[in-house]
């Protein structure tokens, strides 16, 4: 069996991400019609050139700046999608807003800080596909898939940010992720009646021109010895969205080198 998206309709928020852009080109290769979803205007228009020399531009969908804590913005771009394509196959959660602090030291957090990163990340992917799912139910049809990480099912490992004072792991990341593991399942659960899978996708350390001292820690700890390559996430990506998948739901794919198996 081979991947096959001819036609699928997969709507992506943070499409212009580093993971993202790659996955749209592959999909887009593999006959699939995107909706792009991402407030970096300048890297969505990027991804949108690089997209038009693979694929047709009646198969692209583009929204910059919306708000995607906002019911009314995201049924209104939701209608849009379904008067151009009649359909929507998956929904892709990969949208990564934080704020200016997001990186502060536990005890320095902010509270105001904390409730908006929970507010922009979490209840994105909340609101994203409930309203989403709502389509899916009239379809009996349907395929979400949830960006969460190893940080989202295991504590951190604070001794790789011991050589490099200007890295360590938010602590919003690991509540909000952790948040994103467990909603999946709720979500695989209960929308499972309307034939309607939900899996996420748990990578860890994506190499992307980290501190080399980083690096070199993250690496001498997970087993395989190395942090991902983008790649390495894309693929098992781009299987949760085919129909390869298509008996599988409600999981939470570690995709890390072996890092939480230890």
């Amino acid at each position: 069996m081979e991947l096959d998206l001819k036609n699928k309709v997969i709507i992506y928020t943070g499409a212009a991400g580093l993971i993202g852009k790659k996955a749209c080109e592959i999909i887009a290769l593999k006959g699939g019609k995107l909706v792009l979803i991402d407030n970096d205007k300048v890297n969505l228009d990027i991804l949108i050139n690089n997209l038009n020399k693979i694929t047709s531009e009646k198969n692209i969908l583009a929204f910059n700046n919306v708000n995607l804590i906002n019911s009314e913005e995201i049924d209104l771009m939701l209608q849009k999608i379904i008067d151009k394509f009649e359909k929507i196959d998956c929904l892709i959660n990969s949208a990564y807003p934080r704020t200016p602090d997001w990186s502060h030291k536990f005890e320095d957090i902010p509270f105001h800080s904390w409730q908006k990163n929970i507010n922009d990340h979490l209840n994105s992917y909340f609101l994203v596909s409930q309203r989403t799912s709502l389509k899916m139910i009239q379809q009996n049809f349907g395929n979400i898939i949830n960006f969460s990480s190893i940080y989202g099912l295991v504590g951190p490992n604070f001794n790789v940010y011991n050589d490099t004072s200007e890295m360590t792991m938010p602590a919003a990341y690991s509540a909000i992720k952790g948040g994103i593991s467990n909603f999946t399942r709720y979500m695989a659960s209960y929308l499972g009646k309307y034939n309607i899978r939900v899996n996420a996708i748990c990578p860890g350390g994506v190499k992307n021109n980290q501190n080399e001292k980083f690096i070199s820690s993250y690496e001498a700890i997970v087993p395989l010895r190395q942090m991902a390559s983008v790649e390495n996430i894309v693929a098992p990506l781009l299987f949760l969205v085919s129909d390869l998948s298509v008996y599988i739901t409600g999981i939470n794919l570690p995709v890390d080198g072996g890092w939480t198996a230890i």
